[in-house]
């Protein structure tokens, strides 16, 4: 079955076809952005009570795939991550990873494809990154993603589609640019704050 009949038949389950789509393509199948789509595509037949459910739903079955991505880089070593894209991208991926840790994963899972988030997961698993910050980051990450495909879809209906793969790289430096100015006011406010006497 290829990627868009599986789509499809995904999609006639509802809620519960988008939560296996979110853990099928979170764990290494390549679906192109399922969840986002079928979020975009579903958010305006339910209530906002029954769509965040479904937003959960779907943020949870992505954590639940990258879990399982991050254990099979854990048990398979570099020997696995040799196998995944170029030299040159493997090292780029390793070296954020490093260099950022929990702030690298959660940008990767705001990133839309074809951003490498299954390297960032699995390499996470190679250099044994703590699963729960992985978790957490992951969840963040796809709270945001996710949220902004389903509120569109709430939105704009059948044009939100549309409307996100034309607009995705402004909507996503846009996330990016208030989530920096949320960390940075309090960071830098205790920093220029005078000290009680």
């Amino acid at each position: 079955m290829g990627i868009e009949p599986l789509q499809t038949f995904l999609a006639d389950l509802g809620p519960t076809g988008v939560i296996v789509l979110a853990i099928l393509d979170s764990a290494g199948m390549p679906t192109l952005g399922g969840p986002d789509a079928l979020l975009l595509l579903m958010a305006p037949n339910f209530s906002i009570a029954t769509g965040l459910w479904l937003l959960a739903g779907t943020v949870a079955g992505s954590a639940l795939g990258c879990l399982i991505l991050y254990y099979v880089g854990r048990r398979g070593g570099e020997p696995l991550l040799a196998r995944f894209g170029g030299a040159e991208k493997r090292e780029w991926v390793r070296q954020k990873i490093q260099r950022y840790d929990f702030t690298g994963i959660f940008a990767a899972a705001i990133g839309p494809p074809p951003f490498p988030t299954k390297l960032f997961v699995l390499s996470a698993g190679v250099l044994g990154m703590e699963w729960k910050r992985l978790l957490v980051a992951v969840i963040l990450g796809r709270t945001l993603r996710y949220g902004v495909a389903w509120y569109l879809g709430l939105l704009y209906g059948v044009r939100a589609a549309e409307l996100l793969s034309q607009h995705y790289l402004s909507i996503f430096t846009g996330v990016v640019v208030l989530l920096a100015l949320l960390l940075l006011i309090p960071l830098l406010s205790r920093r220029w704050s005078k000290p009680s006497a």
